[in-house]
């Protein structure tokens, strides 16, 4: 399956700009086009991305290695330290693998190992790639298993906590420049106990150069919107995990889209968005998001 350069950046932790000058000057990558002109790029062509970001990363110069075969690369990168590339070296080697890894570590409250994982996923995938295949699935997953029965309030408390550890610290690659007068506020609403969610809308948005002011979980529609207004935003982004297809949060909603001034976009995505999506009325101009990708593309449109 082919994929435009946005997902192959989102996939690999290479940003845009970077592929296409290791495309244009070193002929790393020689993507495949459409009728009207635009990249796509195979499987193969995101793991030579995976491999050249991991080795430029350790100091490989790229016009050295961009021309070499992608079993070469492998090889390159197979012999680096305390390097996991998928099917190179034990251990897990793909992004469910990892989130399966964080969740028994988080089992067993072992805090330095979870954060062992996820530090390993943001080197083998890249800041972007790392939020897109790793962890916004694994926030679904902790989601369904906490309703399940199936993580403890302190399993999902030691992920919450190294989750936020990680997002809080500036991205490594795949950001673009902050974007004049893009500010947007993210929180959750009162009763809403996951945190991840809002977590990973404020990195997405960090991500594309916006400025965030950061509310965190269990607030009143009031205290969000009030915010808000004070701080002139372009936007407001909600996560709803839990609970679906709640009158009460349609009616939060509702009350939120007339506290907020016509020229403030609403923002909502997480689990338990898409339960909304379709019977909350247009007239309420809700932008919705239910995934990353989603996310994204609200972000660059508004």
């Amino acid at each position: 399956m082919s994929i435009p350069i946005q997902r192959a950046s989102q996939a690999s932790g290479v940003s845009q700009h970077v592929i296409r000058i290791w495309e244009r000057r070193y002929n790393a990558l020689s993507p495949s086009r459409t009728c009207t002109n635009r990249r796509m790029y195979c499987d193969e062509a995101v793991l030579r991305l995976r491999l050249l970001r991991v080795l430029t990363e350790n100091g490989h110069r790229i016009g050295r290695v961009a021309g070499l075969c992608t079993k070469e690369l492998e090889d390159l990168v197979n012999k680096l330290p305390a390097v996991t590339i998928s099917g190179l070296q034990g251990g897990w080697s793909t992004p469910a693998q990892c989130i399966e890894a964080a969740i028994a570590a988080a089992k067993k409250y072992d805090e330095d190992a979870l954060r062992g994982v996820l530090l390993q996923a943001r080197r083998l995938f890249g800041q972007v790639g790392m939020l897109h295949q790793v962890f916004c699935p694994l926030t679904v997953k902790v989601a369904g298993e906490w309703r399940e029965g199936s993580l403890r309030p302190g399993h999902e408390r030691i992920i919450t906590e190294v989750v936020r550890s990680l997002l809080q610290r500036p991205a490594e690659t795949g950001g673009q420049g902050a974007r004049a007068g893009h500010e947007i506020v993210v929180a959750s609403l009162t009763g809403e106990a996951h945190e991840i969610g809002a977590l990973l809308v404020a990195a997405a948005a960090r991500g594309q150069g916006w400025q965030v002011t950061y509310l965190g979980p269990g607030l009143p529609v009031t205290e969000i919107a009030a915010c808000a207004i004070a701080r002139k935003v372009k936007a407001v982004g909600l996560s709803l995990v839990f609970p679906e297809e709640c009158p009460v949060i349609k009616d939060k909603l509702r009350r939120m889209r007339e506290l907020l001034p016509a020229g403030t976009q609403l923002i909502v995505g997480g689990c338990a968005a898409e339960s909304y999506r379709c019977c909350v009325p247009a007239e309420l101009d809700i932008l919705w998001a239910n995934c990353l990708h989603e996310l994204d593309e609200v972000l660059l449109k508004v």
